[in-house]
């Protein structure tokens, strides 16, 4: 039976709450929170192929025929020539999605483009679809792009583009040369986000008050965990709260899997056999030789006094950095940087 678990921590131990998703033995309370969590989660899958399944399940349910899909091919400009898809020698620009299969009410996220970071523009920001816009007589059956795919993103800080929806920004089609600049690409600079990888997921947070609030990690095989070392640790690392003792379910992160064992928390660096796994015995080499290398550092005991003293005189409060955050008037950047 796969699970819905919730980490927390208690005299340096990892304990498990399980909610398990049986209908014939929980409560409608507990229920209704499982399908809450999973309305605004995030899903972190360990692989690519389990996070493009879940993407494309979540889109089979958010169209309808009311709604249908847009089905938006990239094209492709190659010595006055163009054709549908991406060049060959764009296969490393991973971020770039040569299809886009996207819906009114789809969560997208920005890929392969950096509008206005400082505006909450940033490549992997997310949002959801509110309108696909084509110029008249257009459409994707057409194989033409949109004239832009409007969006909210709930973290946007930038001037407002409608007065009454501060957070709706236009994402328009965007152009982008090949390593070689023998080509140019056209896509829209959007993915679908229902669900992300660990390693595109990595750096970002998720809690109250995040653009994503929690989410609900598959952190694969316990070969995968030794293949890459330090994977779980980053899924644990992303959330901002666990909950309560009393209420697992405000945490910002769960965990729906079947290999998430206590076992394998407490032998993430052997194999079966006792032996240390290959990459962790090469990161203690590498550690090893940096402990055996450091840099000695001579510093004085009035030097030490001195700099933990202009530390303390110019330590800045929670609620002040909230409130520069908050205030938008500092931002000097008055247009989006295509």
């Amino acid at each position: 039976m796969q699970t819905f678990s919730v980490p927390f921590c208690n005299c340096n131990c990892i304990a498990w709450e399980l909610l398990y998703i049986n209908r014939t033995n929980i409560l409608s309370k507990t229920i209704k929170q499982i399908e809450e969590i999973k309305q605004k989660a995030t899903y972190i899958f360990a692989n690519r192929r389990n996070m493009e399944e879940h993407n494309r399940e979540q889109l089979k349910q958010q169209h309808s025929t009311k709604n249908p899909i847009a089905r938006l091919l990239a094209t492709t400009s190659s010595r006055g020539k163009q054709y549908r898809g991406r060049a060959k020698c764009m296969k490393n620009e991973s971020s770039v999605e040569p299809i886009l299969n996207i819906c009114r009410g789809a969560r997208v996220q920005i890929s392969g483009k950096n509008f206005e970071p400082d505006w909450g523009l940033y490549n992997g920001a997310v949002g959801t679809v509110v309108e696909i816009v084509f110029n008249e007589n257009e459409n994707p059956l057409d194989g033409t792009l949109p004239q832009y795919i409007l969006v909210d993103f709930p973290q946007y800080r930038g001037p407002s583009w409608i007065s009454e929806k501060p957070t709706w920004i236009p994402i328009p089609s965007i152009e982008m040369n090949c390593s070689n600049y023998c080509c140019q690409f056209m896509f829209v600079p959007l993915s679908l986000a229902y669900s992300k990888t660990g390693h595109t997921f990595q750096g970002q947070t998720c809690g109250p008050g995040h653009p994503i609030p929690c989410i609900i990690v598959q952190p694969g095989t316990i070969k995968m965990e030794r293949t890459c070392p330090g994977l779980l640790y980053m899924f644990l690392s992303r959330a901002t709260t666990i909950g309560t003792p009393e209420d697992r379910s405000t945490s910002a992160i769960f965990f729906f899997t079947n290999e998430l064992t206590k076992k394998r928390i407490q032998n993430l660096t052997t194999t079966m056999s006792g032996e240390i796994c290959k990459k962790i015995a090469r990161r203690s080499k590498w550690v090893q030789l940096l402990n055996k290398n450091k840099l000695k550092i001579k510093i004085s005991k009035k030097q030490k006094e001195d700099l933990i003293s202009w530390a303390k005189g110019t330590t800045v409060s929670q609620n002040i950095v909230h409130k520069i955050i908050e205030d938008t008037s500092w931002r000097k950047s008055n247009s989006l940087n295509f």
